[in-house]
Formats: C-alpha cells, sequence, structure tokens
C-alpha cells in the first residue's frame, strides 16, 4: 500500500506548481496588454500639445495680422512660443526668432507668420504620422486576437476531438466487452479459466450442452477430474509448461449420459493478462466428427458389401507381414479364393441376389479364420486370405475347410444356391526366402484350380507360373491372330436324312499360328472367352461366315450358314447390329442365316435379353438353333417361349443309338417333341450309316458327323454342294442291333 501511495504527494506539489506557472503567466501576459494599452492611448499626447500651442501661435499670428499692436500681446507670444520651445516641437526656433525681431513692421510680421505656418505644417505631418502608427499598432493586435483567437479555438476543437475520441474508444471497448461476454455467452465452444493445478475459476455456459454439467457444477472443480483418466496426464503436463504459445489438444470426456465425448481444442497461457489470470481452455465436441472420420477409414479400407479389408488394406497388410518375415523367417500362406461360374448368377437372378450371396460368403469366411488371419475381398467375386505364421498343411486345411463351409446351399429369401469356390494357395515355407509375388502365385494356382474342374484347392509350383506365362502369351497371339489374318473357316456339311443332300454348313473356326501350326478351337476358345476375345473373335467369324455362304447361293437358292455364338457375343449390345451389317456386307439371305446358341447360354445366361435380341432377329428372316440339346435342363415349357427353329441333339446321345433301349428312346422322345413343336432336328457327331438310317426310320430332319465329312476348307465345301456327298446306302457297314 505504502509502494502505491508514495508518489502522490509529489505528483500533487508538481500539479500545483504548473497551475501557479499557469496563473502567473497568464497575469503578466494581462498586465503586460493593459501597459501597452495604456501606451498606445498616450502616443500621441506630446502631439496633441504640440498642436495646441501652435494654434495658440496662429491665433497671435491672427491677431497681429489684424493690426492689433505687438506689445499688447507680447507677453502671450512669449508664452506660446516658450510652450512650444518645451514641447520640442518641430520649427519652435524659428518662431522664437522671428518673435525676437520687429513684428510691428510688415517683415517681421510675414516672418513670424511664416514660422508659425511651417510649425503648423510639421506638427501636423507628426499628426499623421501618429495616426498611421496607431492604426498599424491597432491592426496588428487585430492579427493578434485573431491568431490567439484560432489557436485557442483549434486547441479547444482538438481537445474536444480528443474528448470524442476517448468517449469513443471508451464506448467501443464497452461495446467489445459486451460482445466478447455474449459471444463467450452464446459460443458453441466451451471457454474455461483454469488455475495452474486446473481448477476451473470461470466457465462459459455451453458447458451445459457440450459437457452436460451446469456451470456451478464445474467452477472450483479441477478440470482434470472431467477427462478420462488416459488423458489427464496430458492436460497436466500442458499446465506445466511455461511457453505462452497457444497448445492444440485433444481430450475424451465422459458425458453424465453415459457417452464417451470427444473433445479438441486450444490451451493457452494468460497468467500475465490482468483481465484473465489464468489458462483459458476452449474445446468444442467433435464427437461426430472422429466417428465420421473413423467411418471414412473404414470405408477407405474395407469393402463397402462384406465388410471384409480390401485390396488397399489387404496390399498393406500383407507388406508388413513379409517385412517381419525378413526378421522372423515364419511361414506365411496366402489364399485366393474365386467364386465359381458367379457371373452366371448375378446375369440370371440379379446383382442383388448376387450381393447377398457375397455376404453370406464372407461371413462364412471369417468364421473359418482365426484372429490374426486376414480376409479380404479383392473385388467382385474374388476373395484373398492371409495365413501369417500358417505353412502349407495349415494353409491346406483351412483351405478345406473353406470349401466345406461352401457346401451348404446359401438361402436368399425362399430361394436356395449352392456356391462353389476355386482355391489358390501359395506360401512361404519356413527359413526360406519371402517371395515377393505370394500374391500373383496363389492367382496363378487359383486359375489352376478352375482348370482342373473348379471347385477344388491348387497349390502353387513354378510351372503353374510358366503355364500361366504361355497362357497370357496365347492370349497375346490370338488378339494378334483376329488382327493379322491368321484365322480361318472350315465348313462341316448339314446333311437332309431324307434326301442325302447337302442343306447346309455349320462355320467352325481355325487358328494357323505361325509358329504352333494349327491350333485346336479347344485350346484358344476357352482362353477368347475368359479374356473376352470371344466378341471380336465371333464377329470376325460371323463377317467370312456370311461371305462364304453368300458365295454359295445359286439363283436364290442355297445351303444355310450356321454360326456359333458365345453367351459374351449375346451379352454384347453391338450383336444385333454387326449380324444385320455381316448380311448386308456380304449379300447373304437373312433366311439362309442360322445362328447356333448352346442351351446353357439361353437357361443360364442373360435370359431376358437374349431372347429379345433373337426374336428381333427372327422377324428379320435369320434362323435360331439350340445346339448340344440334352446337356442342359430346358423343359418343354422353356423351349415353347424360345425364339428357336432348329434343335441339335448333342453327340453323347447319337454315341449311346443301338445300345440300351432307354438311350434310344431318350433320342426317340427329343425327335418327337421338334414334331410337336415344329423344329428342324439336327442329330450331331453322326459317325456310321446304322445310326444314320435309325435317324432316318425315326423322322429326324438332318445329320451332321463325319459319315458324311469332316470340316473343310471353303473351296472343298463348295465341291461337295456341287458333287454331293456320300450316301447311307454308299456306306459299307455291318448291320447294328438298334432298338425302336
Amino acid at each position: 500500500m505504502s509502494e502505491t501511495s508514495g508518489p502522490a504527494p509529489a505528483l500533487v506539489g508538481a500539479s500545483a506548481w504548473r497551475r501557479s506557472l499557469r496563473l502567473g503567466l497568464v497575469i503578466a501576459v494581462l498586465v503586460a496588454e493593459f501597459a501597452f494599452v495604456m501606451w498606445t492611448y498616450h502616443l500621441d499626447d506630446v502631439v496633441g500639445e504640440r498642436r495646441v500651442h501652435v494654434a495658440q501661435a496662429q491665433a497671435l499670428r491672427s491677431t497681429l495680422q489684424a493690426g492689433v499692436d505687438p506689445r499688447v500681446v507680447d507677453g502671450e507670444i512669449d508664452d506660446a512660443v516658450t510652450a512650444l520651445l518645451a514641447d520640442d516641437a518641430p520649427g519652435a526656433p524659428a518662431i522664437a526668432e522671428a518673435a525676437r525681431g520687429d513684428l510691428g513692421s510688415p517683415a517681421g510680421l510675414a516672418a513670424f507668420a511664416s514660422a508659425v505656418q511651417d510649425t503648423s505644417d510639421l506638427v501636423a505631418a507628426q499628426q499623421r504620422s501618429r495616426d498611421w502608427l496607431v492604426r498599424a499598432i491597432i491592426f496588428g493586435l487585430f492579427l493578434v486576437v485573431c491568431a490567439g483567437w484560432f489557436a485557442w479555438f483549434g486547441r479547444l476543437a482538438g481537445r474536444h476531438r480528443a474528448v470524442q475520441a476517448e468517449l469513443t474508444r471508451h464506448e467501443m471497448r464497452v461495446v467489445g466487452e459486451r460482445r466478447l461476454q455474449a459471444l463467450v455467452r452464446n459460443s458453441v465452444d466451451v471457454i474455461a479459466v483454469l488455475e495452474p493445478d486446473s481448477t476451473t475459476s470461470f466457465i462459459s455456459p455451453s458447458v451445459s450442452v457440450v459437457l452436460g454439467r451446469t456451470p456451478d457444477e464445474v467452477v472450483g472443480q479441477r478440470f482434470v477430474d472431467l477427462v478420462m483418466p488416459e488423458d489427464r496426464v496430458l492436460l497436466a503436463r500442458l499446465l506445466a509448461r511455461t511457453e505462452g504459445d497457444e497448445q492444440a489438444l485433444s481430450l475424451r470426456m465422459p458425458h453424465p449420459d453415459g457417452r464417451l465425448l470427444s473433445v479438441e481444442g486450444t490451451l493457452k497461457d494468460l497468467q500475465d493478462d490482468p483481465a484473465v489470470l489464468g489458462w483459458v481452455l476452449t474445446v468444442r465436441d467433435v464427437t461426430e466428427k472422429r466417428a465420421l472420420e473413423q467411418d471414412l477409414a473404414h470405408q477407405a479400407f474395407h469393402d463397402a458389401l462384406t465388410g471384409l479389408a480390401n485390396r488397399q488394406l489387404f496390399a498393406d497388410r500383407l507388406g508388413h507381414a513379409m517385412q517381419r518375415r525378413e526378421e522372423t523367417r515364419t511361414p506365411l500362406s496366402l489364399l485366393f479364393v474365386d467364386l465359381d461360374d458367379f457371373k452366371l448368377v448375378n446375369d440370371s437372378l440379379g446383382h442383388h441376389v448376387g450381393d447377398q450371396i457375397l455376404v453370406v460368403v464372407a461371413q462364412r469366411i471369417e468364421a473359418v479364420l482365426g484372429s490374426g488371419d486376414t480376409a479380404a475381398r479383392l473385388g467382385g467375386d474374388e476373395f484373398a486370405i492371409l495365413l501369417d505364421g500358417s505353412d502349407v498343411t495349415e494353409a491346406s486345411l483351412v483351405a478345406q475347410r473353406l470349401l466345406a463351409a461352401f457346401e451348404h446351399p446359401v438361402a436368399v429369401g425362399e430361394e436356395l444356391h449352392r456356391v462353389r469356390a476355386s482355391i489358390g494357395l501359395a506360401t512361404v515355407a519356413r527359413g526360406a526366402e519371402t517371395d515377393p509375388h505370394l500374391m500373383r502365385n496363389a492367382d496363378v494356382a487359383r486359375y489352376d484350380a478352375k482348370d482342373r474342374g473348379k471347385g477344388g484347392v491348387a497349390i502353387y509350383d513354378p510351372h503353374m507360373h510358366t503355364r500361366a506365362l504361355e497362357q497370357l502369351q496365347m492370349r497375346i497371339d490370338l488378339a494378334d491372330a483376329i488382327t493379322h489374318g491368321q484365322l480361318l473357316l472350315h465348313f462341316q456339311p448339314t446333311v437332309s436324312l431324307a434326301t442325302q443332300t447337302v442343306s447346309g454348313f455349320e462355320a467352325l473356326v481355325r487358328w494357323q499360328h505361325p509358329e504352333r501350326g494349327i491350333v485346336p478351337p479347344l485350346d484358344f476358345i476357352p482362353l477368347a472367352e475368359e479374356s473376352g476375345l470371344i466378341v471380336s473373335l465371333g464377329a470376325w467369324v460371323l463377317r467370312e461366315a456370311c461371305r462364304a455362304g453368300a458365295c454359295m447361293q445359286h439363283e436364290g437358292e442355297g445351303p444355310t450358314m450356321a454360326v456359333n455364338v458365345a453367351v459374351h457375343q449375346l451379352s454384347d449390345p453391338g450383336f444385333r447390329t454387326s449380324v444385320i451389317e455381316a448380311l448386308d456386307a456380304s449379300g447373304l439371305p437373312a433366311d439362309r442365316l442360322v445362328l447356333e446358341i448352346t442351351e446353357s447360354v439361353l437357361l443360364d445366361g442373360d435370359a431376358d435379353g437374349g431372347v429379345s435380341v433373337l426374336s428381333d432377329l427372327r422377324e428379320l428372316g435369320v434362323r435360331v438353333a439350340i445346339d448340344d440339346f440334352g446337356t442342359g435342363y430346358s423343359s418343354l415349357a422353356q423351349l415353347s417361349l424360345l425364339p428357336v427353329d432348329v434343335l441339335k441333339v448333342d453327340k453323347s446321345f447319337i454315341d449311346r443309338l443301338g445300345g440300351a433301349a432307354a438311350d434310344s428312346s431318350l433320342v426317340d422322345a427329343i425327335l418327337a417333341m421338334c414334331d410337336a413343336l415344329d423344329l428342324v432336328s439336327v442329330a450331331e457327331g453322326v459317325e456310321d450309316a446304322d445310326q444314320a438310317r435309325w435317324l432316318r426310320d425315326h423322322h429326324a430332319s438332318l445329320g451332321q458327323g463325319f459319315l458324311w465329312s469332316r470340316p473343310v476348307v471353303l473351296q472343298e465345301a463348295l465341291d461337295l454342294l456341287h458333287d454331293g456327298v456320300r450316301t447311307i446306302d454308299q456306306v459299307d457297314v455291318g448291320p447294328v442291333a438298334v432298338t425302336s
């Protein structure tokens, strides 16, 4: 208290001294001004007395000039001269000199009158000079007064502006403080002032909304007691720091309703600020934000449909597993799971059914795996499984358990769907070098499992990779073959069993490889279907077959030309257009073109789309045949709804003719069904005359097989068309027992 009151007397004395000095200066200025005014006022007093005395002298001159005796006014003249001399009037000595002369004589009087007149003129000049001086002084005083007035007014205006500015600043401070208080009261964030031990000395009302506590509950309580125990050390450490910089922090705080809140904000040391005197903590609720970030992170690394890890997360975990293995040399295995024929499920039942099946498959995969294993959906119907620490034996057992889990049908609504999978297994044995291509190896093994008939497990060996490279090279070569003229067509005739004449040809594609020679269709057609090249390959076959069929026509008549159509072609949006363009470009009549579709394509593929396209083409005259009939599961009701003109009985049934009665009866039933549905029947794979006779006797329409001709090039086909094929009776065969 003494420290604050000590300087007060000195300050008061200094202020009183300044006031006394200011008062003394004001009095001195006033006295000086009064003296100056008095001096100015009496400035022309001497000149005035001179003018009076000159006037007396002029009066005496006039008297003398009037003829008065100088002796009468002699005394008065002496008084006037004496007064002028006393006033030091200009010309006074001349008047005195003239007065001593003979004033009674005209000359003396004239000299006196002239001296008086000169003195009068000089005094008048002095009077005018004093008048100008007074005017100048008055004007100068006016300027000084004006300047003083303006200076005083400017100072007064300056003080007024300073007072106004101070009032404005004060008002702005008040408004700012009120605004700050309003912002604090209505802020969504919680603003608190903490003491060094985290005791809360102030907290904003928003604490009720954010933390679920009233300000009265929190004020006086240590803030660290409101956060989760795991975060208390962090808050205490921040409060112990001496830096004044703002520090970001993130805390977890339990809500009274049981929820766990995530809050983030800043902490700033304002202990030296007299308006605060503490740490200012500002926090906001980011619970929903953190949940959203976690959801986004989960979505970024997990499959949205199944919830399994996605390709990015799986690759990351595989990379970490390989890094760990560089040090531990523990075994590491990877399974690549691919659902067999799953595209048919999506195409026939819809993607919504396929998605439900994928979800169940993912659940079954997770049920089989251990807690340390990672399952991922890589896309479509492909899954990958990382078995960290499992050798080939353990991984094989996991693969078998997966196949067993898939054996149970998947229920979607009221329907049951069977799921099969092909699994490729690649592993790195204990102590062996880590193979950076582990995932590729498992994928190669998966392809090998499919090639073996699907629904099984294949363990990778280096030979698989060699075969995979060969398949890849074959795929590249096939793409080149389509564009570089390495493909050619062979034609196998279709013979009327009744007339033994050629009624048509089936176009069969061959690949003339520059290094391998003729590549069989079974070696490259599946590869084309798998790679998607079947669409461009099929388009080439269609164009060339139509050209060949057109050159076989004669005077509006000629054989039909049958072309096989794959499921990928039928589902291609441009298929209908490509058929029409091939017919237009070649000139082949539409009713001479037969499109052969396998039974499974219409039943298991995109049936609605395929039926629609085939129906459109039939309206143009194109005929449709079902190839390999009997190998699928079509019914009489289904056949009656399909846009079909020709039914080709599969070779497997023709081969059994002449055997058990049931086998022949089955073919007989198919032929009868063709008659009932008004379909043309074609027997495939006829190789001996007895089969042909049986088919003819049972009213089969057409036959096709080695009995008449193998597939031949175009010129030989033209020769067959011109010369004909050998008849049944020309074939020398022994009798075969055939039951009807």
